[in-house]
């Protein structure tokens, strides 16, 4: 039996104040508590919001709306052939 990974989660942060770095670094934190300490590996953005993050494999994905960030791993992605764009 293989072992059920954490599906991704989606985080939305539209305030104009924050870095979007900042947003990820968060959205990375909201998962972590969320699935018991679990770190993401893969953040997929919108193309006009790709940045770095530390330790995190972003992607710009053009069918993800801007200010959401869809947080998870690249296992899940990579067993998911249905995700467009990925």
């Amino acid at each position: 039996m293989v072992p059920k990974r954490p599906p991704f989660l989606v985080w939305y942060d539209d305030n104009p104040k924050v870095s979007i770095a900042r947003k990820i670094e968060e959205a990375i934190a909201a998962y972590s508590r969320r699935f018991n300490g679990v770190r993401p590996t893969l953040i997929l953005v919108n193309e006009a919001e790709l940045t770095d993050v530390a330790g995190v494999q972003v992607r710009g994905v053009a069918t993800v709306r801007r200010n959401t960030y869809w947080v998870g791993q690249v296992e899940a992605l990579e067993e998911a052939p249905h995700v467009v764009g990925a």
